[in-house]
């Protein structure tokens, strides 16, 4: 391109047509993202408005105003009511325990194993790659068969120690996020720190894990809302002690449509711990998931 094209084409009213299209641009997505944001936030504001409503307003017509009277009592009805012997309270503290120590187990164990495969060369290095990457082409349901027949055969149905070992598979997706995060930092890091004296474990929990602390903390977090929501593990191999998700379904079968109010109540207690989380390391997540990985 000549300099006079040049100069004719960064003229002041094409900069400022250009200009003008970029705005209308900026604009339009701006405005598709407002109506995104409220087609998400209107029906949870609706029905955290409609679980302090007594049921027969409810029923009689009044579902888009304020409650007549706000019955704060709902959420204690809500919690004490029982399914097969078992209240939503415990349900409650039952998902709390499995999501908790499900969580550290897992992310634990991916941990050491994204961070070997990352940074240290041997036999079958690139097999135990191919073998995560193929977890996640794998539909849950082909895998529901073998997993049946494992706690058959080890004895662990209904039992938290069987739910946390299902819990403890390390090679998926987050394994493949800590993998590509691990794969980032310098090795440069560990010899020094082997200079100084430092052994495997002391460059791992020292050194690495540090480095990479946002990353792990994103993974997380991820992996407490898909444990807190995961409704096909315990609904198949916890009977007597329910988790929140479980417990949820049978309440929305025997309420829904009868007492509109405790089921919304029921709802917003199950979404409410997820969305603190959320609230509190949203930045953490935001900064540390990138393009559809992690950064370390």
């Amino acid at each position: 391109m000549s300099k006079n094209t040049t100069r004719k084409f960064f003229t002041k009213e094409n900069l400022k047509t250009l200009f003008t299209g970029y705005n209308v641009i900026k604009a339009i997505v701006f405005v598709i993202f407002i109506a995104y944001a409220v087609s998400l936030l209107v029906p949870f504001l609706w029905m955290v408005l409609n679980m302090f409503k007594d049921t027969g307003e409810f029923n009689d017509g009044n579902v888009f105003g304020f409650p007549l009277v706000w019955k704060f009592s709902n959420i204690i009805d809500t919690l004490k009511f029982e399914i097969g012997g078992q209240s939503i309270l415990s349900m409650f503290f039952m998902s709390i325990i499995t999501t908790a120590l499900g969580t550290f187990i897992h992310v634990m164990l991916s941990v050491f194993a994204a961070y070997a495969v990352a940074k240290y060369d041997f036999p079958g290095k690139k097999l135990i790659l191919g073998a995560a990457i193929f977890t996640m082409i794998v539909p849950i349901v082909g895998t529901l068969p073998a997993q049946v027949r494992m706690m058959d055969t080890f004895n662990m149905n209904d039992s938290l120690i069987g739910i946390l070992f299902l819990y403890s598979g390390c090679l998926g997706f987050n394994f493949i996020l800590l993998h590509s995060s691990f794969e980032t930092i310098s090795w440069g890091y560990a010899e020094a720190a082997e200079i100084d004296g430092a052994n495997r474990f002391q460059i791992l929990f020292k050194v690495m894990i540090p480095i990479a602390k946002g990353s792990i903390i994103s993974v997380t977090i991820l992996q407490i809302i898909a444990l807190w929501n995961d409704y096909s593990i315990p609904f198949l191999f916890m009977h007597s002690n329910q988790t929140l998700a479980v417990g949820l379904q049978s309440f929305q079968a025997q309420f829904l449509g009868k007492q509109q109010p405790l089921v919304f109540t029921a709802i917003i207690i199950s979404l409410l711990p997820i969305l603190v989380l959320f609230a509190i390391f949203e930045k953490t997540i935001m900064e540390n998931t990138v393009a559809g990985g992690l950064k370390g």
